[in-house]
């Protein structure tokens, strides 16, 4: 079962995310970065075993990121296009998903921090696309947990799909800290921008009590 699983997982990214999609809403391929990315190698994929439960699966994640960031400081500019993924298995697909779903949520915050995004997928996930609603990116055969360093583009992430406007903040100011001085102009005006748009968001919502 395991090596169908990682085998499934590795033919998914390589026909996936490096090619384009007639629902995507712009031109180009699903991920640019992927491209470079399998091109020289620099995803790496484990099994996990799902029996052994949430709490083995984040401190599996933990010990992919310290990796991953050893591996960054290793690989200089071309850190951007390392990754990292996980495949659990050994149970159900609906308890593999809500296993990933969980500990997903439970780490997210550690790994935007740290200027690392952490990323859930599973077959029939509801997140929407940036550019086409109807899109939806993080479906997959399988469920995964897969992780990389933040880039400049994941702005819209954290505007369209963070909801919570406090959490979105949040999420803005670990941006800014991570990555300020490494911004162009075009990237300063979005981030500006968004930080502004959440700040009159919450001005209008009204204070507890």
């Amino acid at each position: 079962m395991s090596s169908d699983a990682m085998t499934e997982a590795r033919d998914w990214i390589a026909a996936y995310t490096p090619r384009p999609h007639p629902e995507l809403g712009r031109g180009g391929v699903v991920c640019p970065y992927m491209v470079k990315a399998l091109r020289r190698r620099y995803v790496d994929m484990v099994e996990f075993d799902a029996n052994r439960g949430d709490e083995a699966l984040a401190a599996l994640a933990r010990e992919r990121l310290t990796d991953l960031r050893r591996r960054a400081e290793e690989a200089g500019k071309d850190r951007i296009y390392l990754v990292n993924m996980i495949v659990p298995v050994g149970l159900p697909s609906d308890e593999a998903k809500a296993m990933v779903g969980r500990v997903h949520n439970a780490l997210k915050p550690e790994w935007v921090e740290a200027g690392y995004m952490l990323g859930d997928f599973w077959p029939d996930h509801e997140t929407i696309g940036l550019h086409n609603d109807d899109f939806r990116p993080f479906t997959s055969p399988l469920p995964l947990l897969g992780m990389r360093h933040i880039v400049p583009a994941d702005l819209f992430f954290f505007v369209k799909h963070e909801r919570d406007p406090e959490q979105r903040l949040w999420c803005l100011r670990m941006f800014r800290k991570n990555f300020a001085p490494e911004l162009n102009e075009y990237w300063t005006g979005v981030l500006e921008d968004a930080e502004a748009d959440v700040t009159r968001e919450l001005s209008t919502v009204p204070l507890a009590g």
